[in-house]
């Protein structure tokens, strides 16, 4: 599994996250299928765990399976945590 967490995104993780992990979760909905990132206590059974710079992530079956290469950045201007997921075709959102 090769993920990428920038030096930005990294330094906010370290202290955002206050030991816990990072989990990634492969979701759908509306607009079709993305990733969920969010602070989780420890992993869900099943769960993939890669330690990426100190942060300790989780990832579901279906983020391992798809992730490798994605990049985790973070912009304070947009939404903070990004993922760039380098097979993605295009972002939809809803509402």
């Amino acid at each position: 599994m090769n993920l990428t967490i920038t030096r930005t995104a990294a330094e906010h993780l370290h202290r955002d996250l206050d030991g816990r992990f990072l989990r990634i979760a492969f979701t759908t909905g509306c607009g079709g299928s993305g990733y969920r990132l969010a602070y989780a206590d420890g992993p869900i059974d099943g769960d993939q765990i890669v330690d990426v710079n100190g942060i300790q992530v989780a990832l579901d079956d279906m983020s391992a399976s798809r992730l490798d290469g994605a990049i985790i950045g973070f912009n304070a201007d947009d939404d903070g945590y990004l993922l760039d997921h380098p097979d993605a075709i295009s972002a939809v959102w809803c509402g």
